[in-house]
């Protein structure tokens, strides 16, 4: 390993509660200076110590371990390395890809599947989970499934309570003991089982993030003439409206008309027109645009073809992300938002988000002109445009007045 890499990574530690009765260990490794993490290691606390679980995953601590009493976590600098080859390392391994296995299955087979929780099979004198129950759906129409650490989904749409998904997870894992049932043989184990290190650890912050295991393509039909869909049951995409819907199946063909794609409630769009936008596209789009973003602001050359290029990247990976990451478009619109007004009215300040009713993402952005008693308030429009219903001497009255037009807040301005 070279000496450039050294120190180019950073670790964290932290001993978390993520159900009753079951501790882990997390690490995280980051690129130095960045907020989000590149890779996750999360294991019971009783499987190793930080440095021998960093070692199993391809990484090697540069220096030691530092304790920092706020957040009761270590942190320290790390470099890669080729992973760990031996008996211990390797069951760390099939821990997180057991993980990975039954959280993909349970996202394919529910594909609202959210609030995974680990289950033990005897409390706290067990360590691996045994399975992890799951909610489906939302709000009174939810229900609690359960997936085992072999990969076995539970049939049906679940069960009413957490309680009951837990009782028949552990049921079915002692009956499968009993009549000593194989693993669930799949593609995502087999996928799983040639990956190794910091792979593994990749992968394992995608699913806990929402994200799935995408097959191999060598699992794909061998059919030439067969194209596979352009999306599957479970993905997130952005529609040609730009609402961001989730995934059912692909509409049977037609004979001279593009392909569509069903997504949820049933409504088909044209699949050319729509954008992919998992939690794993994302997260690979944010990381191409801080790439691109530290290149074009190091050295900045128009006439270097490599700057170009990275300028190019970044671009790219903007709009992406404007259409696909909720997040990064409404800071991207807020900063056109902000320019706008103070372009209109250079104190501009106090911004603060307006949305119509049902709307999740702010229609526009109240601001605030000088101060004290003469503070006024205005309104600047999603679309950057300032609004002509001018200075207000309230900010609820500037944004009722963008909500629901003049005449109804006339008197309240007056």
């Amino acid at each position: 390993m070279s000496q450039s890499t050294a120190g180019h990574y950073v670790t964290t530690a932290a001993i978390a509660q993520s159900a009753p009765g079951y501790r882990e260990l997390r690490v995280e490794i980051k690129p130095r200076g960045h907020a989000d993490p590149l890779a996750l290691i999360a294991l019971p606390t009783s499987t190793g110590d930080t440095v021998d679980v960093l070692a199993a995953f391809g990484w090697r601590l540069v220096g030691d371990l530092e304790y920092v009493a706020g957040p009761n976590e270590e942190r320290g600098r790390v470099e890669p390395m080729t992973p760990a080859d031996n008996s211990a390392a390797e069951c760390m391994r099939n821990t997180v890809r057991r993980e990975i296995r039954a959280r993909t299955l349970a996202r394919l087979a529910h594909p609202t599947a959210r609030h995974f929780h680990p289950v033990l099979l005897n409390g706290d004198h067990s360590r691996d989970p045994i399975g992890w129950t799951f909610r489906v759906g939302q709000g009174e129409d939810r229900t609690y499934a359960w997936v085992t650490a072999t990969g076995r989904v539970c049939p049906g749409a679940g069960v009413p309570s957490v309680v009951d998904a837990k009782r028949n997870l552990r049921h079915e894992c002692m009956a499968a003991m009993v009549e000593e049932q194989p693993p669930a043989d799949d593609a995502a184990y087999a996928r799983l089982q040639s990956q190794t290190g910091d792979a593994l650890a990749r992968t394992l912050l995608i699913v806990r993030n929402g994200g799935t295991l995408d097959l191999p393509e060598d699992q794909a039909p061998a059919d030439e003439e067969q194209q596979a869909p352009a999306f599957k049951r479970g993905d997130r995409i952005v529609c040609a409206d730009g609402v961001t819907r989730t995934v059912e199946a692909m509409a049977p063909e037609i004979a001279g008309e593009p392909a569509r794609v069903v997504v949820e409630g049933g409504a088909e769009w044209i699949a050319e027109n729509c954008l992919r936008a998992n939690w794993e596209d994302v997260l690979a789009a944010h990381r191409r645009c801080n790439a691109a973003g530290a290149r074009v602001r190091s050295n900045p050359d128009p006439d270097d073809p490599e700057w170009r290029a990275a300028l190019a990247e970044l671009g790219q990976a903007l709009d992406f992300l404007k259409a696909a990451d909720a997040t990064v478009r409404v800071a991207l619109a807020e900063d056109a938002a902000r320019d706008a007004a103070q372009r209109v009215h250079p104190d501009a300040s106090r911004f603060q988000p307006v949305h119509r009713p049902d709307e999740d993402e702010p229609s526009a952005w109240s601001f605030a002109t000088a101060y004290g008693a003469g503070t006024r308030y205005g309104i600047v429009t999603r679309l950057a445009e300032v609004s002509p219903v001018g200075l207000y001497e309230y900010r609820t009255t500037a944004e009722r007045a963008f909500l629901y037009g003049d005449q109804q807040t006339a008197g309240a301005a007056s």
